[in-house]
């Protein structure tokens, strides 16, 4: 009676799914044409399907641009041919914007976004915008997805006091201006610059910090040109605040709490630790540490870090970027061009892009993929149920365990197979 039940039930469980295909087959079959795009950059388009690639046969059933080679590709399936355009490396477009009768103007098209929404939801796509008492990043990407820098759209410096120098800064309200010629400035304990409120720096100022000093900033910070801070402190971000630094502070650290954004631009400081906050941009800066965890959006750019830990974001992007030591974890989505790393540790289901890159020592663990492409891998592990994706790429020493790898068009000069335990 037993067996009779099983048997039924398996019948009945495959009519089901045989009902449940015949729903699903006829819309894979109509949009099946449609899921080959025109343009593809750094991206997987899955396809389920036997391909060729300029002729010859592909070994995946998927698209993805760090796969092939950059340029017009003639893409097969199901006997039709698609020609499918590959980009994988930014312009090089440096954005440098003026301010032209109350508009921000740039010599590129860009990308507005406003860094008090966590989403990179676009408010426009210009070469312009009307300046207010609010600010924008503008960022410079291509039709493929790649980001070759990102700029700052300053507020207007409308209805600013003229802060006094003569008393050390204390809890600020209203929107306050900081002059070069009454530099300098003193901090000289915990002070709050509240939400609504403003502290703007004209380019030149000398801010004295005084040993534990802290500018807890739930307001707007702004920096007009470069600025000092002479001393040890903090500038601390939170709740919905903002800060555009452009510094020398070798002994400045920047934290937050949430915050909307924290933008280090052109700075020589000592560390980041970013948390929560909605857009982190560093560019053209140097600093010894930098912690970002649970950032949405992170563009580090034209920059030098000795230290870089990144866990739980999802969107980072590295352009031109020399790092000594990075780590990669907890669930990160990471793409990087042209830049240089001697350690880059991958963990925790995360996933990086590399392209044109030099790395020295590379491990990846952890259910992690990485890719990589025309780039320099002198040292790299693969274990812990990993992928890598190696294309068009010279590996000195690859050590493998317990974890896959592709190699495709590229020169491997050792490989270990470590013992699985």
């Amino acid at each position: 009676m037993r067996k009779v039940v099983k048997r039924l039930f398996k019948e009945a469980r495959f009519v089901q799914l045989v009902a449940l295909l015949i729903l699903i087959i006829p819309v894979v079959i109509a949009t099946a044409g449609v899921l080959v795009p025109q343009k593809l950059g750094i991206a997987k388009v899955e396809l389920g399907k036997e391909l060729k690639v300029d002729g010859k046969n592909f070994p995946f059933t998927f698209l993805d641009g760090m796969l092939l080679v950059d340029g017009k590709r003639t893409i097969t399936m199901n006997g039709q041919k698609y020609i499918v355009e590959v980009k994988t490396s930014p312009d090089q477009i440096r954005l440098n914007g003026i301010t032209e009768v109350y508009t921000y103007v740039f010599e590129s098209t860009v990308t507005f976004y406003d860094p008090t929404v966590r989403a990179l939801k676009a408010i426009n796509k210009s070469n312009e915008i009307k300046l207010s008492d609010k600010f924008y990043l503008a960022v410079a990407s291509d039709d493929f997805g790649n980001i070759s820098d990102v700029a700052f759209v300053p507020p207007t410096l409308e209805n600013l006091d003229i802060l006094d120098s003569q008393n050390p800064i204390t809890n600020i309200s209203g929107r306050k201006f900081l002059l070069s010629s009454k530099s300098p400035y003193r901090i000289i304990s915990k002070t709050l610059l509240p939400e609504k409120s403003a502290l703007m720096l004209e380019s030149g100022v000398t801010v004295i910090t005084a040993l534990n000093a802290e500018l807890n900033i739930k307001g707007a910070f702004v920096t007009t040109g470069l600025v000092s801070f002479l001393g040890s402190g903090k500038l601390t971000v939170s709740d919905s605040g903002s800060a555009y630094v452009s510094a020398i502070g070798p002994e400045i650290d920047i934290s937050s709490d949430r915050g909307s954004l924290i933008f280090v631009d052109g700075s020589n400081l000592r560390n980041i630790d970013a948390n929560l906050t909605n857009f982190v941009v560093i560019r053209k800066s140097s600093l010894n540490r930098v912690s970002i965890n649970g950032v949405h959006t992170v563009y580090i750019i034209d920059s030098s870090i000795e230290e870089l830990e990144i866990q739980n974001c999802g969107n980072v992007f590295i352009n031109n970027t020399v790092v000594n030591d990075v780590k990669v974890g907890l669930v990160s989505k990471v793409i990087s061009y042209d830049s240089r790393f001697d350690k880059l540790s991958i963990s925790d289901l995360s996933s990086v892009a590399l392209v044109s890159s030099k790395i020295t020592n590379l491990q990846l663990s952890k259910g992690s993929v990485l890719k990589v492409k025309n780039s320099t891998l002198m040292n790299a592990k693969v274990e812990d149920y990993s992928i890598a994706y190696i294309f068009k790429t010279n590996v000195n020493q690859l050590s493998v365990g317990n974890a896959k790898y592709y190699q495709l068009e590229s020169n491997i000069k050792k490989l270990t197979k470590l013992q699985e335990e």
